[in-house]
Parts: structure tokens; sequence; C-alpha cells
């Protein structure tokens, strides 16, 4: 079927509004969903400059991996799910057959597609073609609100989840970065870990004003850092949550306690330099937290609702000069949250 989407036709080019062909259910187990909320994130950046290529992503394309909406038709193998339901898509579509799958571990599966970004196309449209239906979660929350929750919220519950084992009562907990995925980050662990401080750290002082507003204890600047964590406790830092992952970001690793942690999930640098004498000497852990588990977006969905997290976002209309003018927006860092498109 045709349907009308933002069309990524050459790379740092303004997206035009035109129509692509997407399949339809049939005697399969695939999902087609009305789209009702897509989110706009930095990798979408990256692949509209052509700087982040990837198997399967060739022009013209459709990007857009934070995906909500409402189930238009299904597949006559498709169960649990019918036309109506309210869902979250799972952005990592594995092969649900390699030993990684079978462990709930499909972001390490070698075989996956990610809408919007190999492959398949993404929700910058007003439809999106799910190939099965063990990619929705059920959802009762407004669809609009969810869709960054598909990469931004369920990314930062999953790190938070790899933090917690190094934490205790009065642990300093830095999250370099302050962006969608931060903005859940500091919420969730206002619930999950209270008995910690969370530092917030960014170059960008409406963003410093805006962790406090979610719940951090302290707001810095980079250069801040060390002196605010050596009044607080010399040792140092339990964790980094490292949502930026560069030469800069890299720098904070001397300050953590001995045995502390990082969760690396930001990817905006080439590499990452470790220092081998600090790491070595003192024990550091260095862990990749790359999306999540979908066992980890059911928990998340529930735990949104239950705890009351929000999502800060800006409504986008499927309309070339909106949408072109938020994807500048966010590549130049203008935005708190994230920008949703709403077909």
């Amino acid at each position: 079927m045709k349907v009308k989407a933002a069309i990524l036709q050459e790379f740092s080019k303004p997206l035009r509004l035109g129509y692509v062909d997407i399949p339809e259910p049939g005697d399969d187990e695939s999902v087609l969903v009305r789209i009702v909320g897509a989110g706009m994130c930095k990798t979408d950046v990256r692949l509209w400059r052509g700087e982040e290529p990837r198997e399967g992503f060739k022009t013209p394309f459709v990007l857009g991996h934070e995906n909500a909406g409402v189930v238009e038709a299904v597949g006559k193998r498709v169960k649990g799910l019918n036309p109506g339901d309210k869902v979250l898509v799972y952005a990592i579509w594995a092969d649900l057959n390699c030993k990684y799958c079978r462990v709930d571990k499909c972001m390490q599966c070698r075989g996956h597609a990610i809408p919007g970004q190999s492959y398949y196309y993404g929700g910058y449209a007003e439809y999106l073609y799910v190939p099965n239906y063990r990619y929705l979660v059920k959802i009762d929350i407004d669809p609009v609100e969810a869709a960054p929750l598909a990469d931004a919220g369920l990314t930062s519950y999953s790190a938070v989840k790899k933090a917690l084992p190094y934490l205790r009562p009065d642990s300093l907990v830095i999250v370099y970065g302050v962006g969608g995925l931060a903005s859940y980050a500091i919420q969730y662990l206002k619930h999950l870990a209270p008995y910690v401080k969370i530092i917030a750290v960014s170059r960008s002082d409406n963003k410093l004003k805006w962790a406090m507003e979610l719940g951090a204890h302290y707001a810095v600047h980079p250069s801040e850092v060390n002196k605010v964590i050596r009044d607080l406790n010399p040792d140092g830092v339990a964790v980094m949550l490292d949502f930026v992952g560069n030469d800069e970001s890299a720098k904070m690793i001397p300050l953590l306690e001995p045995g502390g942690a990082v969760i690396l999930v930001g990817m905006e640098g080439k590499s990452y330099p470790i220092p081998v004498f600090e790491t070595t000497v003192w024990q550091y852990i260095v862990i990749g937290s790359n999306y999540g588990s979908i066992s980890e977006m059911e928990e998340m969905v529930k735990f949104v609702k239950e705890h009351g997290i929000r999502s800060y976002i800006e409504k986008v209309p499927l309309e070339e000069n909106a949408i072109n003018n938020a994807l500048n927006r966010l590549a130049e860092g203008k935005v708190l949250g994230r920008f949703v498109i709403t077909p």
C-alpha cells in the first residue's frame, strides 16, 4: 500500500513529503500500525547527513525508530493483538532465533534490523509495517507521549538498571549529557535509587536548569565537576551514566571511586580513551548499554505509568517545513526532550 511519508532522498538535503510503498499483513505474523507518534533522535540526524552508514540503508528512505500508534491490521498468524490496540514498537527487529534472542537479548543479535535505520522504513509516515507482532508491546498511555520510550526511554531504563548494583546509600552518580535520554534517566534514578545524589553535567545553562527541575541534586558545567565531587565525596563517583560518549566525557573516568562503573550509552565520538593505569589499578568497569530488552520495555511501560514518568516532547506535524525545521534544530541541540512527529 502507498502511505504518506517524509522521505530522505539525498543526504543533508531537506526531507520531502511523498508516498512510499509498504507491505500489508497477509497469511503471516506481521502487523500494520497507524503511527500516532514518531520520535526524532540524534541518530536520525547522523543518518540524514550520511555520517553513519548502515547495512540495508539506501535512499530513498524513511527515518524514524521511536514509534507508537494503533494497530490497523494484523496477519492471520498474529496472536494477542487486534485492530484498535495501542502499541509501542520495539526497535530491534532481530531474527528471534539466535542464542541472544533466546535469552531476551535481541539488541545483541547480529542479524537484527532497526526500522528507520536499516532495511525497513521507519515511522516518519502515516503507517509502519512491522514484520512480527512480537516486536509490539501493548500500552494504555497516549502514543504521542509514549513514542520516545521506544528508544530514549528504554535505553535510559536499561542503563539505570545496569547501574543499580554499583549504588549504595549516599553514592554519587554523574549523568553526563542532558537531553532526551537523561531526562528519563534522572526520573528513573529518583524512583529506583532515591538514596543517591545525582550530578547532571552539560555545557548548556538551559539544560542544567532543566536537569534541576527533573530532580538532579547538582547541575554543573564539565569544568566544575571535579570540585563538586571532591567536596561531596573525596573517594569519587560510584557511577557515570555517559549519554555523550566522546573524548571529553571519557575524561570523567578518573573521578570514579575504586570499583566504580561507567555505563556507556552515547556514541557521539569515534573513540573513547580509557586511562589504562587508573582503570587497572582502581578496577573501574566500563559497560556498554544499547537499547534494552523486550521484557525491559514491558517493565518500563508499567513503571512509567505507575510512577508518573514524564515525556518532555514538542509535537511536529507531518509537514515538510515543520519536520525539516525540527531536524535542523535537533542537529543544533536546540531542543529539550524529544520532537515527536504526529501524522
